[in-house]
């Protein structure tokens, strides 16, 4: 992540991801949350689209929130 991140942060000040939301994920959320990812504020993805509010959708790999990190 450490290298990732120093790559990423070369090209731009903000380095954007996308993760899961279902518990298969959870490891992945705490880590990001750690290392100081917040969300971005757009709101959950569902296949590569925003969720718009009470629009159905299926917790599968293809719901996702981004977070975002800003360099120090």
């Amino acid at each position: 992540m450490d290298l990732a991140e120093q790559i990423a942060f070369s090209y731009s000040d903000v380095v954007y991801l996308g993760v899961g939301l279902h518990s298969g994920y959870g490891n992945a959320q705490r880590m990001y949350v750690k290392r100081g990812y917040i969300p971005d504020g757009s709101g959950v993805w569902y296949k590569d689209q925003i969720c718009e509010p009470y629009r159905d959708c299926c917790n599968d790999d293809d719901l996702v929130l981004y977070l975002s990190k800003h360099i120090k």
